[in-house]
């Protein structure tokens, strides 16, 4: 549910706060006034897409903020904003806060944390659902009958729809697989001949892993063996053998010698003499180590020329297989593979096409059992509907699912639908785009909405100027109809009629004002005689008399009356 929206500097909107409640919210306002403005900053909220022409000009930004209340769809919720490492607030509630800036950057958040655009989306889906004006359109579009009629499935109808994809990608992946054989023998021939070319190259190299590194190791000991001989050589006549006079080790013994004469005149200085020692044993196991190294030291021409060689053979493979050693190994598992596979094409063959027959079964089995719900599903959209078309003055209507299968299946299976209707008695069923008007359109997509809303478990329905082309007793009906809707949802609706706007439990008056040289909008909650007062400008437009106002609290003590019998 709504609780709360929050409009700054959106179009002629400065400043707006908007406290909704339950059952059967109200907006009201003359043409032109700003009821869209509220309305487009709600699907803001709910991921659609905007420009910063809505920011209100001389402004640098447009920010809308809404508090919903979680009353339903919970769990589902909770898993979406577990996807993000988000939670509802204690009190089940969301702020969803929306900011477009004048440099065309949107910044979305839920709970105070960062969001992408697509995720409001994603959420807003179980927290409103919008009838628009031009949402009509949708019901012409047959291509956008079957997701209609899905939507009114049960998880178990929707598990087995998913089902029916997974067996229909399975399928189209081995027919694939199939097609990819080949045509003629001497494709095969060729392809063979360059598989075993490939794999007997990279087998002939005898790689490993190791080898490159090691080889570019060895590469760079010869490449620099005269300097590393000079500096080790030289290490070693500096430790062992001294340059001149005496070596360090030499002079370390003398260090040494003189340290004991002294300590047998100091005691004290016996840690240092020990320290000494040690560091001297150490030096000579350095020195030894120095010159065990000079011993191995070996340069040959030859060496480094063959590594040069096996390392440019390992370069021209990582050319032509893969960037590493690791890549070229795997390449050549992968053609032998396919080469296992095309030698034995034929068997293999005859298994996925054994496979794919046993998938189609499969596919048959599915979208039978889909077809059967979808019919149990349309007898049911069938009877309420047309329960609904009575309440709403259309007794002579009769609204029909037209499921027809189709030989070859789509990822929703193999049924084609579409929504016909007749309008009067005596007429053949027809699709709505050829027969409905716009007064009728509205009572088809209501009804669809009321039995829908009850499907899909979401609190909160928007209608959005859907009164087009009704009036009288038909108007009184449909508000009728949204007074019971709004005793399990909480309803939002900008109206023009009188009889829609009476049987709301909560009223707003949208009107603009001119102040200063600027355009503002205002928004206010009605009290009672303010109701009155907006039902009689709505009925009588500029020319507000005694009889009007009367009239006006006539319709609403109607409407209390037919509320407080619901």
């Amino acid at each position: 549910m709504l609780l709360a929206l929050s409009i700054q500097n959106v179009a002629l909107i400065d400043k707006a706060e908007i406290q909704f409640e339950e059952g059967f919210n109200a907006l009201t306002g003359e043409t032109g006034a700003g009821k869209s403005i509220v309305i487009d900053s709600v699907l803001l909220l709910l991921g659609s897409r905007a420009s910063r022409d809505i920011i209100r000009t001389g402004e640098e930004k447009a920010i809308v903020e809404g508090i919903f209340f979680v009353d339903s769809n919970k769990d589902k919720i909770v898993e979406i904003l577990e996807e993000v490492g988000l939670s509802l607030e204690e009190d089940d509630t969301l702020i969803i806060n929306r900011e477009i800036t004048s440099s065309g950057r949107s910044y979305c958040r839920i709970n105070g944390r960062i969001v992408p655009l697509s995720f409001l989306s994603k959420i807003g889906a179980f927290l409103v659902d919008i009838l628009g004006q031009h949402e009509h359109q949708f019901l012409l579009d047959n291509t956008k009958h079957l997701s209609i009629l899905d939507n009114f499935g049960d998880q178990k109808f929707k598990s087995l729809k998913e089902k029916f994809k997974e067996l229909l990608e399975e399928y189209r992946k081995i027919q694939n697989e199939i097609s990819s054989f080949f045509k003629d023998e001497k494709e095969k021939n060729e392809t063979i001949d360059l598989l075993k070319y490939q794999i007997e190259e990279i087998e002939k190299a005898n790689l490993s892993v190791e080898e490159e590194t090691q080889l570019l190791e060895k590469r760079n000991l010869l490449m620099n063996f005269e300097k590393l001989f000079t500096a080790m050589n030289s290490s070693y006549k500096i430790l062992y053998e001294g340059s001149g006079s005496f070596s360090v080790l030499d002079n370390l013994h003398v260090v040494i010698k003189n340290l004991e004469t002294a300590f047998s005149i100091d005691e004290k200085l016996k840690g240092l003499k020990d320290k000494l020692e040690n560091i001297l044993y150490e030096l000579e196991d350095c020195a030894l180590q120095v010159r065990d190294y000079l011993n191995g030291l070996d340069f040959n021409q030859q060496s480094l020329e063959e590594i040069e060689i096996r390392l440019d053979q390992i370069n021209s493979l990582k050319r032509k297989y893969g960037p590493t050693i690791q890549h070229i190994l795997e390449f050549k598992e992968n053609k032998k593979r396919e080469l296992e596979n095309i030698l034995n094409f034929e068997e293999k063959q005859e298994e996925l096409k054994l496979k794919q027959q046993k998938l189609w079964k499969k596919i048959l089995e599915v979208g039978e059992a889909l077809h059967l719900k979808r019919k149990q599903i349309a007898d049911n959209i069938e009877k309420n509907i047309n329960q609904i078309l009575v309440e709403l003055n259309m007794p002579n209507a009769y609204f029909k699912v037209n499921i027809e299968k189709m030989e070859e299946p789509t990822e929703t299976g193999f049924d084609k639908i579409e929504f016909l209707i007749s309008t009067n008695i005596g007429e053949p069923l027809k699709p709505l785009s050829k027969i409905a008007s716009g007064g009728e359109l509205s009572r088809i997509m209501l009804a669809l909405k009321t039995i829908l809303a009850s499907a899909d478990g979401i609190s909160t329905l928007i209608f959005d100027e859907v009164d087009t082309g009704i009036s009288g007793k038909t108007a009184q009906l449909v508000a009728e109809k949204m007074a019971y809707l709004s005793k399990k949802h909480q309803l939002i609706c900008v109206t023009h009629l009188p009889q829609i706007a009476s049987m709301a439990d909560t009223h707003y008056r949208i009107s603009k004002i001119t102040k200063n040289e600027r355009t503002y909008i205002n928004v206010e909650k009605l009290d009672y005689q303010g109701k009155i007062n907006e039902l009689a400008r709505i009925m009588g437009g500029s020319h507000v008399t005694q009889t009007t106002l009367e009239h006006s609290k006539e319709l609403l003590d109607i409407a209390s009356q037919f509320k407080s019998k619901i």
